[in-house]
């Protein structure tokens, strides 16, 4: 018996077991991915986080593939300072007007601490975005709450009505959440210059590209001219950053200054690549608001059949009114495949309805359907 082992021998008996190796590699891989993709089908289609089906763009893509070779370096800095620059320019600002956060929702807390820090009082409509509500009483503000009109818009002039000496802030998300509906461009922007002097007004437009309201206008032009207000916008809609973690605010360089002093710079490589990547991809932010207002349709014609009263919406979401209490319609239409927008009090018989790509809203309309029977 051989004790020794050829250099001729050894080769072709390591190249046998690593082709077997690799062959059971592939086959399992293989093996996971289809039951990966078995899984995903028969998940329910996600209708509850007004989250972009499509994902991040092949171009961004493309982007977060070649920032792996980045994710060693604390290359951060310089992503962050590039984004800024490009945000800057598509605005119409200079980046001392810009502050980078991880996602608004960053940007919405920051605003609410610096409020907190002035002993501020936070004016907010009763129906909206509650992410800057909550960190505000975490902070110990007093945080008024401003009835909505009988359409379920939001009451500016009620809201002018109650500032006071204490109102440090003011906010307002346009078009709102979770009702999709836009305010009138020339009342908001009066608004703002009547009480930018007063306290900081906080506009947020995260679903500011999904707008088709021919006069619609953001209020970053308030900006350009010195009023106190903060614009926020976001990664996380139309391009479909969610994950990712990248927002901002557009404000003057005074109010950047200081809330950049207190954001805590937690942003990834990948996710700024993605975002200055994105923000670049015209034709998929174009294909984006193109098949979500298809989705839009087919749901509203569905409605419209049925004589369910909702609302015009300005973004990748529908409010509805069901007539059945949330609690019961989210594990009715999950039983169909379909899962629904959380609580919104007191309107605890309407539903947010986030838009998934138009073919799976058909899921939605034939689910509803077998609910109302």
């Amino acid at each position: 018996m051989k004790k020794g082992m050829t250099r001729r021998e050894w080769i072709n008996r390591s190249a046998t077991l690593f082709g077997g190796s690799l062959l059971g590699a592939v086959t399992g891989v293989k093996s996971i991915n289809a039951a990966t993709i078995n899984s995903l089908s028969n998940k329910p289609v996600r209708m509850m986080l007004n989250e972009n089906p499509y994902g991040p763009s092949q171009i961004a893509r493309r982007a977060m593939r070649k920032a792996f070779g980045e994710s060693n370096l604390y290359s951060m800095r310089g992503a962050k300072a590039e984004f800024k620059e490009l945000m800057a320019k598509l605005n119409g600002v200079t980046p001392a007007h810009i502050a980078v956060g991880f996602g608004s929702g960053e940007i919405l807390k920051k605003s609410a601490l610096m409020n907190g820090i002035d002993k501020g009082e936070l004016l907010s409509p009763s129906l909206t975005f509650e992410t800057i509500n909550r960190y505000a009483k975490t902070m110990k503000s007093n945080v008024k709450r401003i009835p909505m009109k009988n359409d379920i818009g939001i009451d500016l002039n009620r809201m002018n009505e109650n500032i006071n000496r204490r109102t440090k802030m003011i906010y307002l998300c346009n078009p709102n959440n979770p009702t999709g509906m836009l305010m009138n461009t020339d009342d908001l922007e009066s608004f703002c210059l009547q009480v930018s002097s007063k306290a900081i007004v906080f506009v947020d437009e995260a679903y500011h590209e999904y707008v088709t309201d021919p006069n619609y206008r953001s209020m970053i032009d308030l900006v350009k001219s010195g009023k106190n207000v903060i614009v926020s916008r976001t990664a996380s809609k139309v391009h479909g950053l969610a994950g990712l973690r990248v927002g901002f605010a557009i404000s003057t360089p005074q109010i950047v200054k200081r809330l950049e002093s207190y954001l805590t710079d937690s942003l990834n490589i990948v996710g700024l690549r993605a975002a200055i990547a994105s923000y670049q991809d015209k034709r998929f932010q174009t294909h984006s608001v193109d098949m979500n207002n298809k989705a839009k349709k087919v749901v509203a014609d569905y409605l419209d059949t049925k004589g369910i009263q909702y609302l015009d919406s300005q973004t990748n979401f529908m409010f509805i009114k069901t007539d059945i209490d949330i609690s019961d319609f989210q594990p009715a239409m999950e039983k169909y495949g379909v899962l629904v927008g959380r609580p919104f009090l007191p309107f605890t018989n309407w539903c947010r309805l986030s838009m998934a790509k138009p073919e799976q809203m058909q899921k939605f309309n034939d689910g509803f359907g077998k609910v109302l029977r």
